[in-house]
């Protein structure tokens, strides 16, 4: 095997830890049901996370950019956390409080 892993890793733009591709979501900034193109790749525990923290109307209308998202008050806690745990197997995300109320 003459490529290294190293050379196939990349980061996920929440938590910025590296994972093989292979381990990596494309998340649309704006939703494909919303006619969302952007994506950026994250992590599928960060992926989770986001979709149980907001509805498709918030990521569109208030968080469509990735700069917007990571300064999403809500995420704040999460990326906090997130960053400084390894990354290991897959982490249990439940829908926020927040999200069910409205």
């Amino acid at each position: 095997m003459s490529e290294s892993l190293a050379e196939h890793e990349c980061r996920c733009v929440i938590c910025e830890h590296a994972y093989p591709r292979s381990r990596l979501t494309k998340h649309h900034l704006v939703p494909k049901s919303r006619n969302g193109k952007e994506t950026v790749l994250t992590c599928r525990d960060c992926h989770r996370q986001i979709h149980a923290l907001f509805r498709e109307k918030e990521l569109e209308r208030q968080y469509g950019t990735l700069e917007l998202l990571l300064a999403a008050e809500a995420l704040q806690s999460w990326i906090t956390w997130i960053r400084k745990r390894q990354p290991r197997a897959r982490l249990r995300v439940h829908t926020s409080h927040r999200k069910r109320r409205r």
